[in-house]
């Protein structure tokens, strides 16, 4: 039993350093579980059970045929994704797009080479990372800042768009490198889904979506979804990653000790007192405590608003805890391609530190 968990904790490096960061934390300050996002918690879970719904309904694999017959070669599955996620992310959240379209992507890219099932992977979750920039609902800083600082639309827009803009043509570029070399992709046929399941997948992702954008009541629905699910078909609690929610929960409560111990808000307030600071100095705290935190940390010393947010958007770039959307994509990743796990995180961290090195010198010059 005790060689089971820490070869899990050695195997699973995120959801360990959370816990230590959390307990080292619990020594300074008072811990306050009030402080853990739970419509991020149960968002993430009952999207998880809803796309093992979609799987076992062979809609995944639906997908996965239609994408193929109209990629012809490496570089044009590539560019499919990459869109797809972008565009997906903007309507839907990164978190969303990410959950839904990598175990797609994976599913198809079985009989890849792992270079490819990499590649493809990274450019879905930096493009979900770009595309959800848009539209404040899109990523959780974003409607933080958006209420927080009292942003008008317009003004929102002025902000988001063209770092929209340029991530989009940035991503583009980075797909122009991908060979046009042919696919080999032997899919069987993509069964019939039953138009009740159809139906049903449908409307409770119609339903799912709208409460997690807060259109319905939250602490409502989800309770009624859940049970919905469990009478539907109560084996897919099996398949939710528990690990990864109680990652998230764990890194919750640890940045909230964070930024009630005095002398790392005495730090953060005297660090963050000019508009680059703000702006690179955000970037930096992104990648240790990721942006959601290190947006609701800064954002109560500064009203550089502007370069909070190119901080912490382009912050969500780099490394694998610099956005929780990361960490959700690794650990799909992970579950489905444990044998290349290390090769994804080295050429995400590269492809991320590039991307978000041109961004710095476009946004912050």
């Amino acid at each position: 039993m005790v060689n089971r968990i820490f070869t899990y904790l050695k195997g699973d490096v995120m959801f360990t350093v959370s816990m230590l960061l959390a307990v080292v934390t619990f020594f300074f300050v008072v811990p306050d579980l009030g402080a853990v996002n739970w419509h991020t918690i149960f968002s993430l879970m009952t999207m998880m059970i809803w796309v093992s719904l979609l799987e076992n309904a062979g809609v995944l694999h639906a997908v996965s045929v239609w994408l193929v017959s109209r990629s012809h070669h490496a570089r044009a599955l590539m560019t499919s994704v990459t869109l797809l996620s972008f565009f997906g992310a903007m309507l839907l959240s990164n978190d969303i797009a990410i959950l839904t379209l990598m175990p797609i992507y994976l599913r198809l890219a079985a009989s890849l080479s792992t270079q490819l099932k990499v590649i493809g992977s990274t450019l879905i979750i930096m493009a979900a990372n770009s595309g959800a920039i848009l539209f404040p609902f899109g990523k959780s800083q974003n409607l933080y800042l958006f209420g927080h600082y009292g942003v008008s639309v317009g003004e929102f827009f002025t902000w988001s768009a063209s770092l929209t803009v340029v991530s989009l043509i940035l991503m583009i570029i980075i797909t122009r490198f991908i060979k046009m070399e042919p696919l080999a992709i032997d899919l069987k046929p993509a069964g019939h889904v039953e138009s009740r399941q159809l139906v049903f997948l449908i409307a409770t992702g119609i339903v799912l979506i709208a409460t997690i954008f807060g259109w319905l009541p939250f602490n409502v629905v989800v309770p009624i979804i859940l049970i919905v699910f469990f009478i539907y078909n109560h084996k897919v609690f099996k398949m939710v990653d528990y690990g990864l929610l109680t990652t998230f929960l764990f890194f919750f409560v640890a940045t909230n000790n964070l930024a009630n111990i005095h002398m790392v808000q005495t730090l953060v307030s005297s660090l963050f007192d000019t508009p680059t600071h703000v702006l690179f100095g955000s970037f930096a705290l992104s990648q240790v405590i990721s942006n959601v935190p290190s947006t609701i940390l800064i954002s109560t010393f500064t009203d550089h608003a502007h370069e909070l947010f190119l901080g912490t958007n382009i912050g969500g770039l780099g490394t694998m805890i610099a956005s929780m959307a990361n960490l959700i994509g690794f650990r799909v990743y992970r579950q489905i391609e444990p044998d290349s796990s290390s090769t994804f995180l080295k050429l995400f961290m590269v492809l991320n530190f590039v991307m978000a090195a041109v961004l710095l010198v476009l946004f912050g010059l």
